[in-house]
């Protein structure tokens, strides 16, 4: 299994997808970060979840209408601030894995440029997408790197014909859902059609942490990577 924090390590004092949340998560001994991408004001790649401050900053503006310079000012709830992608990648070093997790399809061009530039960079990199069309362009651009299909739940079998079908498209390394939403047969399906199962949760959680070490995906996306190293630590002793 591999551990990738999930935006890091934040807690009260620290805010989610800042270089101090993933310095606290490479402490805790992930094997890799996983942060979401977006284009600031003036076309700069910038590590943020949300489309506007409103929760982690109690600011209405979104990070798309501000420049770097003017995000490097905002306050942040818990220490930290908002990092440019070349600020992550430093930070994190090799062979800790890199999960890029699109969340504006307008900065994928961008970041597909910048993987082409470093076969280094491409080695340890995962890109992950809730749009398919942006893995679709990734499978074409860079066929190389590992792609990760995000579904928000399991798909109902209402949409099934429609979605997976595109889903087989992108030849996905992985299919990653909420772990609320995997059970053990889920898991076997996935496996079955020879794609890696990863699993994310959506707040720090040691009960989703330990059902990802019970279920047996192969991805832990987590708030709490404390808590699968350890359990990891236990299982391989």
């Amino acid at each position: 299994m591999l551990v990738l924090s999930h935006r890091g390590m934040p807690n009260r004092r620290v805010a989610e997808n800042t270089l101090l949340s993933f310095t606290q998560a490479i402490q805790a001994g992930v094997d890799g970060i996983e942060f979401d991408v977006r284009l600031s004001g003036d076309g700069q790649l910038i590590v943020f979840h949300d489309n506007n401050l409103i929760r982690l900053a109690g600011d209405a503006r979104k990070p798309n209408e501000l420049t770097v310079k003017e995000l490097s000012q905002v306050e942040l709830r818990g220490a930290g601030n908002i990092p440019l992608i070349n600020e992550v990648t430093t930070t994190v070093p090799s062979p800790l894995i890199l999960d890029f997790e699109i969340k504006d399809p307008d900065a994928a061009p961008l970041l597909f440029t910048k993987l082409n530039t470093s076969a280094g960079l491409r080695e340890r990199a995962i890109v992950s997408s809730f749009y398919l069309d942006v893995l679709k362009a990734c499978k074409e651009q860079l066929p190389d790197v590992r792609r990760m299909v995000l579904l928000h739940g399991w798909v109902p079998p209402v949409i099934r014909k429609a979605v997976w079908p595109q889903v087989f498209e992108i030849e996905p390394w992985a299919v990653g859902t909420r772990i609320g939403s995997l059970n053990p047969a889920r898991v076997r399906w996935l496996h079955a059609r020879g794609y890696k199962v990863g699993a994310y949760d959506e707040r720090p959680s040691v009960r989703a942490a330990r059902r990802m070490v019970k279920l047996g995906v192969d991805i832990a996306m987590t708030y709490r990577p404390d808590v699968i190293v350890t359990e990891k630590v236990a299982i391989t002793a």
